[in-house]
């Protein structure tokens, strides 16, 4: 048992596997009842020692899927969720990086309790902490139209993010942690989370360093389309909006509002392109003027070179693993071009810059490899680029392992870096299966962690026996290739991003 006098109280934790672990501290009251979809409220000092050696519950979120690249076992969920983790070598009063993982899962599933921090522990005398934030309706609906003080609702879940960052600022030092050193880094909804906390004139401060995996933040502003879309929630859960739609929401079960997760029968979906449009919006966040004031690449500009230094990258092939989203058709050429240019591009052009990408693909590849650009690589540029041309330091880097599971078909696919990252195992003593067959495990995940916790410690990315990792500019564009031999590379793809961006 290891023991912690924190200023909220003190916490007993556990040592195992070469670290410290304090599991399942609370860091915001629990979100029920009343306080369900309003901001979070810090947790008060508690009265005798806390017990931090279980996790705390996840979030309400669906039932895993039972195979597939992201397959895992069902998580303890519950509303009363915001819970987060903390490794550390030593809770002695070191000021050691802290480096804060905000997890993803499409705002609508995963926890911090996937995230070992103990390798990082060992590996580089390093903080590790992970959290748990409310999703779905509960964490990324807009309500501001229905009850005063909620305008930000829509990002509720963000505002989590932030309270367990003021947590760790308050309380991180206890546990060996540098408040005034803290590194945000998260993939996919926790790569934009990330990116919108950058965005985020209220956190600024909360952190010092920003790595940003796989983000889809090309966000939208909260309008009319918000409104319908919690409307008609209201409406499926047997409310009426004009006369008791918070009190629907707020009546409603976990298990009817999991039920929204599901398509709505009255609004069928069309294959496309997965660009985020006004009328059509789901739980995920947006612009709201007031926590999230504009795009963030807008912010990250116009701050200039006092930005805080980032990382920020994602996988080759993210679409892969999105197919479903073009369809499940065996698109002609005419066809798929028929789709772009619903979408209001340029059909005969796409398809041809893609046959450069992915020579011999058919029409529903090139499809699907189009929507790594306009899900995840897109969002990327625009950061990059505004970081860059704004004088704030910025390196970029690609996953580009090639996975043969899952018949090979998924490549490069989304969340290919997690495995490598965290060291992630199969449970039975092996590697993650995503990773496929002769995977680079020790080489290419010990240069990650050291890039990564290198980046926390001074602000560079190094590693030892790797290449030298050259900062990001618009002039060169030079990225770091992670793969069985990583390697620096300029202008990646550039033709792709050219189709994108016509520059």
């Amino acid at each position: 048992m290891t023991t912690v006098e924190t200023p909220l109280g003190t916490v007993q934790g556990m040592e195992r596997q070469g670290s410290h672990i304090f599991l399942g501290i609370r860091y915001a009251q629990p979100p029920v009842g009343d306080l369900r979809f309003r901001p979070p409220v810090a947790v008060s000092r508690w009265a005798g020692a806390y017990d931090a050696t279980q996790f705390g519950a996840s979030a309400p979120q669906p039932p895993p899927a039972a195979d597939g690249p992201m397959a895992g076992p069902p998580e303890p969920t519950d509303e009363d969720c915001l819970f987060l983790n903390v490794f550390t070598p030593s809770p002695d009063g070191g000021r050691r990086p802290v480096l804060f993982w905000i997890h993803g899962g499409g705002y609508v599933s995963g926890s911090g309790r996937a995230y070992n921090g103990s390798v990082f522990v060992r590996e580089h005398d390093v903080v590790v902490v992970t959290i748990n934030y409310r999703m779905g309706p509960l964490g990324f609906m807009h309500v501001g139209h229905l009850e005063d003080g909620l305008d930000e609702s829509v990002n509720t879940g963000i505002l989590d993010q932030i309270c367990a960052l003021e947590w760790t600022r308050d309380n991180i030092a206890a546990f060996g942690g540098d408040p005034d050193n803290v590194t945000i880094f998260g993939e996919s909804a926790g790569g934009t989370s990330t990116a919108m906390l950058v965005g985020s004139p209220r956190a600024e401060g909360l952190f010092h360093k920003a790595i940003v995996h796989s983000p889809h933040v090309d966000l939208i502003p909260v309008g009319q389309g918000h409104i319908d879309f919690t409307n008609r929630c209201i409406e499926r859960l047997g409310g009426d909006p004009a006369s008791n739609g918070m009190d629907t929401l707020r009546g409603a079960s976990l298990e009817a509002l999991q039920a929204l997760y599901g398509p709505d029968p009255d609004k069928p979906g069309a294959p496309g392109l997965a660009l985020r449009k006004p009328e059509d919006v789901g739980f995920s966040p947006a612009i709201d003027g007031g926590l999230i004031p504009r795009p963030v690449a807008e912010t990250v500009r116009q701050r200039g070179a006092t930005g805080v230094p980032m990382m920020g990258g994602g996988c080759r092939h993210e679409g892969t693993l999105f197919a479903q989203i073009v369809g499940t058709a065996d698109y002609s050429e005419d066809e798929a071009i028929a789709l772009i240019e619903r979408e209001g591009f340029d059909g005969r052009a796409l398809l041809d810059v893609y046959e450069g990408f992915s020579p011999g693909a058919s029409p529903r590849e090139k499809l699907v490899y189009a929507l790594t650009d306009t899900m995840f690589r897109n969002s990327m540029v625009r950061i990059l680029d505004a970081a860059a041309e704004a004088g704030s330091p910025v390196w970029s880097w690609m996953c580009t392992w090639e996975s043969d599971a899952f018949g090979g078909h998924l490549r490069a696919t989304h969340a290919m870096e997690l495995p490598f990252l965290w060291n992630w195992g199969d449970g039975k003593g092996g590697f993650s299966p995503m990773a496929g067959s002769g995977a680079p495990r020790d080489s290419l995940g010990t240069a990650m962690r050291a890039w990564w916790a290198t980046f926390a410690r001074d602000g560079r990315p190094s590693a030892p026996s790797a290449p030298d990792w050259p900062a990001y500019s618009t002039g060169d564009r030079q990225v770091m290739l992670l793969d069985a031999e990583c390697r620096v590379e300029a202008g990646l793809d550039d033709a792709v991003r050219q189709y994108w961006f016509g520059n």
